[in-house]
């Protein structure tokens, strides 16, 4: 087992790799960095963050983020560019190619998943347009939705049009991509974790599938599933099945 859960006096004791993640929701950001050390069998402790952790943040410099990712005392790691980086140099050629073109590739597919404006973002969109929408009846509690909607860019008049048609757009990119069992040919590259996991706030969340998650907070994602899920093209969510079954745990670890 490469991924070792701490609490933060254990983690600020150790060198080598930490990673804080969410520990009250499956977010695609969390659990596709979990998936990528998992798969490269880099060891790291994980260091789960709640929803109010002064004490992490205040290790963390002020950063109230997830994921971020710490190694050795290099300076932390906020995006998923960087830290899809430290994979490929921890590891490399297993999740990321180190051909210069193959890897620009790969880098320009994950940003479509994982990027500003690109699927997990939007479907963010598609929570808060579901909290809007609803009086935070559906979504997330509008409290939260104000909150999130100002680190999302949200804006009233994004309509559910216009964000289905952007979804598709990126999932049709990502299905022309698939051009074996995985996107990187016969092995998982870090593209396979990121589409995988990024898949998930467009399911049934349910506890076969994320049990240490809330039902609040499984009704919000639900605002992204039922607005997006009818995009995704049947052969991401076999490719998805198949990760899960192979490579990525069920159900979902949060802490």
């Amino acid at each position: 087992m490469t991924l070792e859960y701490v609490d933060l006096a254990t983690a600020r004791a150790r060198r080598g790799t930490r990673i804080v993640t969410a520990s009250a929701v499956a977010s695609p950001w969390s659990e596709a960095v979990k998936g990528m050390f998992a798969v490269a069998q880099l060891p790291a402790a994980v260091v789960p963050r709640g929803a109010v952790s002064p004490e992490i943040t205040a290790w963390l410099g002020g950063t109230d983020n997830v994921p971020v990712v710490l190694h050795d005392d290099e300076p932390q790691r906020t995006n998923w560019a960087a830290i899809v980086g430290l994979v490929a140099r921890l590891a490399p050629d297993v999740l990321v190619p180190a051909e210069p073109v193959a890897r620009a590739r790969l880098m320009g597919h994950v940003d479509l998943v994982a990027g500003e404006g690109g699927l997990g973002w939007t479907s963010r969109l598609a929570m808060l347009h579901a909290s809007f929408a609803s009086q935070g009846e559906r979504g997330f509690p509008l409290p939260v939705a104000k909150y999130l909607a100002k680190r999302y860019g949200f804006s009233r008049d994004l309509t559910e049009t216009v964000l289905r048609e952007r979804v598709r757009a990126q999932l049709a990119a990502l299905r022309a991509e698939l051009r074996g069992p995985y996107f990187g040919g016969e092995r998982p590259s870090a593209l396979d974790l990121y589409a995988a996991t990024f898949l998930t706030p467009l399911t049934v969340i349910d506890d076969a599938v994320c049990p240490q998650m809330g039902e609040p907070l499984r009704r919000a994602f639900a605002g992204a599933r039922e607005l997006l899920a009818a995009e995704v093209p049947d052969e991401l969510w076999a490719h998805r099945a198949m990760m899960f079954e192979r490579h990525l745990p069920l159900p979902i670890r949060l802490a």
